[in-house]
């Protein structure tokens, strides 16, 4: 399983982005608790600025391992992301 989880990797290091979600959706049908394959696949979904998608794959990889390192930081960013507000934008 290892490494399946270091051959997505290295497609989503080389942003082969497509493939990379191809093996994660596949790797997460044959372990559907397996921690890792979600994350990376909230991570693509994160690179792609599909940031609903990325949430909400974080928070599936939280409930199956709420000690996963660096997930509640992953949610963080991308609902600030989300937030940003700038008022200059609105009134020139």
């Amino acid at each position: 399983m290892k490494k399946e989880v270091e051959g997505i990797v290295q497609l989503y290091d080389s942003s082969q982005l497509e493939e990379a979600e191809r093996m994660a959706n596949a790797a997460i049908l044959k372990y559907p608790d397996d921690a890792d394959f979600h994350f990376i696949l909230a991570k693509i979904f994160y690179k792609r600025q599909e940031w609903g998608k990325a949430i909400n794959q974080f928070h599936v990889v939280l409930e199956i391992d709420s000690e996963y390192p660096g997930v509640q930081t992953q949610i963080d960013m991308a609902n600030a992301i989300l937030g940003y507000y700038t008022p200059d934008m609105f009134n020139p």
